[in-house]
């Protein structure tokens, strides 16, 4: 039987996202600010899984990103 690994980024108030709908709380945040070791986790756990599922807003936000990434840019 296969594993279900949950990832949730939510502020202790339980918020994920700001009023706005802004999400760039996360990359500043991430990990007490280490974003390498962010970035790290991030990879590795991508890389440990076949399966994505995201809520809906998250999968239109991945969606119109993707097509467009620049995968060189750091």
């Amino acid at each position: 039987m296969r594993k279900i690994i949950v990832l949730e980024n939510v502020s202790l108030d339980g918020y994920f996202a700001g009023p706005n709908g802004e999400i760039d709380r996360l990359v500043a945040s991430a990990h007490a600010g280490n974003q390498a070791e962010s970035n790290e986790y991030a990879i590795d756990s991508l890389n440990s899984v076949d399966t994505l599922l995201f809520g809906r807003v998250t999968y239109e936000l991945m969606a119109s990103y993707w097509p467009t990434a620049n995968c060189d840019e750091e």
